[in-house]
């Protein structure tokens, strides 16, 4: 088993640097490949430190955001590796997560489950707009924050590097991601639409399940409040995905954000969300790494007084502590989903009218 994890942008290093100690600390006989096309000299030095740790830096690969994943783990099959797992920058491991997959075989392709708020969960819906025959309806919708593949599933990672290539797909990428159509608005919707499909339908899935196996940090009910509940006795879940905005990325102080000249509607969005931010699991976790990052890692403090406020009502309990902000956004979001407002378009403009695999079988 290889684990291979992918980061290009200077300024989000640092949650690659989090996902590799956290593998290290937990899994340290397990060989981990960083794809770093665009690594400083600083970065170079840090990856050199540590141990079963290989430094990928092929240009060609930069700039390639998600749309990257079937290019590396393809690359890990034709290198020998039998059993790869891709791991997005942006996730911490908790504990040694390799018994929650010992019971696989070979044939089975492993992703996560969507977060719960995810808009039309699983269906056809990806499939048929990207031009394919469904034969298979999966419960929910892939999430390739995680994904373990082995020699049996080449056929499916070429699919999906070509469908990320396809000019459709491309074009939608350009769009802000509000603007872009469901099935085309990152690589998980393309691998769901491929899964759903008569070529691959016959693949076996496993999905690592929301609020047990991962916690889908995606805005304060990302990780529900009843997934939270539920992990109090048996503590947070094996990985930890902060998918949105990343901690990192908040605003050096709440001082800042009022003091910004902003409208008073963008100012306390951005407090709400960086009040989140400093209470979300990740970050909680992350503290734990802050002494072998090797660069300044301010946001990891608590610097807000509600933040605090909750910290210490809750003994900084990573679960709990964001619990309250969980609750209320999880009521908007029901309310969204009662009213169906959708935040991504069903946009039939850019459905296919074949299957863009056509030339895959000639």
């Amino acid at each position: 088993m290889i684990v291979c994890v992918h980061e290009d942008r200077a300024e989000y290093l640092v949650g690659l640097k989090l996902t590799v100690l956290s593998l290290v600390r937990y899994c340290p006989d397990l060989p981990i490949l960083i794809s770093c096309p665009r690594s400083p000299d600083s970065f170079r030095q840090w990856a050199g430190t540590l141990p079963n740790v290989q430094l990928l830096t092929d240009p060609n690969l930069a700039g390639l955001s998600w749309n990257v994943k079937p290019t590396i783990l393809l690359r890990c099959l034709n290198e020998g590796h039998r059993d790869v797992i891709w791991i997005d920058a942006d996730i911490l491991i908790n504990r040694d997560f390799r018994p929650r997959l010992a019971h696989l075989d070979d044939q089975t392709l492993v992703v996560t489950q969507e977060v719960y708020w995810g808009q039309e969960q699983g269906g056809s819906h990806r499939t048929v707009a990207w031009g394919l025959q469904p034969s298979r309806t999966l419960s929910a919708t892939v999430n390739t924050g995680i994904v373990r593949v082995t020699p049996h599933h080449v056929e499916l990672l070429k699919a999906w590097q070509t469908m990320l290539a396809h000019p459709a797909y491309r074009q939608a990428q350009l769009q802000p991601y509000y603007e872009r159509p469901l099935h085309m608005l990152t690589d998980q919707e393309v691998l769901t639409a491929l899964l759903g499909a008569t070529e691959f339908s016959h693949i076996p899935v496993e999905m690592l399940e929301r609020g047990v196996d991962i916690a889908q940090c995606f805005g304060p009910a990302g990780y529900t409040p009843t997934e939270r509940l539920h992990n109090i006795s048996q503590g947070l879940p094996a990985f930890i995905h902060s998918m949105g905005r990343k901690p990192w990325e908040r605003a050096p102080s709440p001082s800042s954000i009022w003091s910004s000249g902003e409208p008073l509607p963008r100012r306390l969005r951005k407090y709400y969300d960086y009040i989140h931010l400093e209470l979300s699991p990740y970050t909680s976790i992350a503290r734990e790494y802050r002494e072998q990052l090797g660069e300044e890692a301010t946001w990891l403090e608590v610097k807000s007084t509600p933040a605090r406020l909750l910290a210490t009502l809750s003994a900084n309990h990573p679960t709990l502590q964001g619990l309250p902000l969980a609750v209320f956004d999880a009521g908007v979001r029901h309310a969204r989903r009662l009213l169906r407002i959708g935040r991504y378009r069903l946009d039939a403009s850019f459905n296919l009218e074949s299957s863009p695999l056509e030339p895959m079988h000639d």
